[in-house]
């Protein structure tokens, strides 16, 4: 059985294949347009591939979502100490006011704050007021920086009493949260916090607050899963010892580092990462090449001088969100303002002045956003906004394409056309059950056709001969009927030619040299006998 296909098979098969031709040359045509290949490839090969593939951010990327979603806490702890005095017994101080710095970020575009638990455990802020306490006796001259730290080592932190404005109360903590984007350089914005849920150092360290803002705040969202060994994280904070040496209110500060292993401690999992933290940050954000939360900064061992420190694990940090029916979700607003640095970094200036702008419509607040936008709308003229050409040539080259396909289509059918009649003709002639003049005659292996004369010839009565004498019929014999031989025939008297017709005078009678029948001229055997006529 034959693999090729018939005629109709080949013509059915063959027009996808030109269209499949002219749409790749349209494709080879955009192809520079674009910077792919025709399979669709990019045209700088597996390198750019893998760059394709890779899900990390840019760096500054990474730092401007996790600038928006960071929040910088400061607090107070205010409560009075009971205190031993020089004759053995005990007096109330006065009221105490122990200030600290947190961080922390932003779990719900509706003001929900996770930071770390100890910045809100009442036991940190006892020891916070005592310390306070003792700092301020020194300063008044009232006992020695020896006799202070001789009472911290007899256990005064654990043991005076602390309480707050009623005997058996705790201290009070009195929180407010400034938002990374609403703190610029002269100017910053806060917000009281309440404590929703706490869960001390010892049990994961994280903290949950609530503050209440006119608008949505930029959201970070925690990883679904925990960060692997050797994987690059930014641990975001605002470090005590870097707010206190900057004139106005200071920016978050970015440590980068890796991730070191996965501990477990008798308060549960944490990460540790080789990434240099200092007091102040705790509560900050660790995030991840996208952007996401992994962790928030917790501990670190205080006589270790190397970057070993801890952060709470995600799970940890989901199911305290979990707990309290926390949405850890982008809303509209946030979305148009990742949207917009998606399309800052990718150079698409226009469209990202677009979508920061409809972010700062729901939060006039951000700062960040009216910092890309500025950088957006300066840099209009670096965009390439002949896309549309891009497009227009394309569509042109694929409408040329078509046209091809559709002339081809054409010139195929009309010659299927031809061909289909050209065989019904070439049937007819080879006697297709066609019927055959009634003047043919077969001559060796071809077939002659005598054309009879579309002229009328008249009558004429050939002469007479006289009449010859009777002669007794002798019968042949069978071999002498058989044997070739001459065929002599009886003679014929000699009729001149003469004109059929006198209004056709080009059609000339020619007598016939065996029965001398007259015919015309144009005839090639006798119409009388079948003799062949002399030319």
């Amino acid at each position: 059985m034959s693999l090729t296909p018939s005629r109709r098979h080949r013509a059915r098969f063959g027009l996808p294949s030109i269209i499949v031709t002219a749409l790749a040359a349209a494709l080879v045509i955009g192809a520079p347009l674009f910077g792919t290949s025709p399979l669709g490839s990019p045209q700088f090969g597996a390198s750019a591939a893998r760059a394709d593939t890779a899900a990390a951010l840019p760096q500054e990327q990474i730092a401007a979502i996790g600038e928006a979603g960071t929040v910088y806490l400061s607090g107070t702890w205010a409560g009075y100490v009971n205190f031993p005095t020089p004759d053995g017994g005990t007096a109330w101080s006065d009221e105490v006011d122990a200030s600290f710095s947190c961080s922390g970020f932003v779990a719900s575009s509706d003001g929900s704050v996770v930071t770390a638990g100890h910045c809100a455990d009442v036991a940190e802020g006892k020891t916070s007021i005592i310390d306070d306490f003792l700092a301020g006796e020194v300063s008044n001259g009232d006992i020695t920086e020896a006799d202070s730290e001789g009472y911290v080592a007899a256990g005064a932190e654990a043991n005076w009493p602390v309480e707050g404005q009623k005997t058996g109360e705790p201290p009070v903590l009195t929180m407010k949260v400034y938002p990374a984007i609403s703190i610029s350089s002269d100017d910053s914005t806060s917000y009281p916090a309440v404590l929703v849920d706490d869960r001390p150092l010892g049990q994961g360290d994280v903290a949950l607050f609530k503050i209440d803002t006119p608008s949505p705040l930029p959201v970070l969202v925690v990883s679904p899963t925990a960060p692997a060994t050797g994987q690059q994280v930014d641990a975001i904070g605002y470090p005590g010892n870097v707010t206190s040496l900057v004139s106005g209110n200071p920016e978050p500060t970015f440590a980068q580092g890796q991730v070191s292993g996965r501990q477990q401690t008798d308060g549960g999992p944490f990460t540790q990462i080789g990434v240099a933290m200092s007091p102040g940050m705790s509560g900050g954000p660790v995030v991840d090449g996208n952007a996401g939360v992994v962790g928030t900064v917790s501990f670190g061992p205080s006589s270790d001088t190397q970057q070993l420190n801890f952060a709470a694990a995600p799970e940890t940090i989901s199911a305290l969100l979990s707990r309290n029916a926390i949405k850890n979700e982008l809303a509209d607003s946030d979305k148009q303002f990742r949207a917009g640095l998606n399309e800052y970094f990718a150079g698409k200036y226009h469209a990202a002045a677009d979508d920061l702008g409809k972010a700062l419509a729901a939060n006039p607040d951000n700062a960040i956003a009216q910092q890309y936008q500025s950088k957006a709308i300066t840099a209009f003229p670096q965009e390439n906004t002949t896309g549309w050409v891009i497009w227009v040539v394309l569509g042109g080259a694929l409408l040329v394409a078509v046209i091809v396909v559709v002339v081809l289509l054409l010139v195929l059918g009309g010659a299927r056309k031809r061909r289909r009649a050209a065989q019904a003709g070439g049937g007819a002639e080879a006697g297709g059950g066609a019927p055959v003049n009634a003047g043919a005659q077969a001559v060796g292996y071809a077939t002659q056709t005598v054309v009879e004369s579309s002229v009328a010839v008249p009558a004429t009565p050939a002469p007479v001969a006289a009449a010859p004498t009777p002669v007794a019929a002798t019968p042949t014999p069978v071999a002498a009927m058989s044997a070739p031989g001459p065929v002599t025939s009886a003679p014929v008297t000699a009729v001149p030619a003469y004109v059929a017709d006198p209004e056709s005078p080009a059609v000339v009678g020619r007598p016939c040299p065996s029965c001398g029948a007259h015919n015309d001229a144009r005839d090639r055997f006798c119409g009388t006998c079948g003799h062949a006529l002399t030319p």
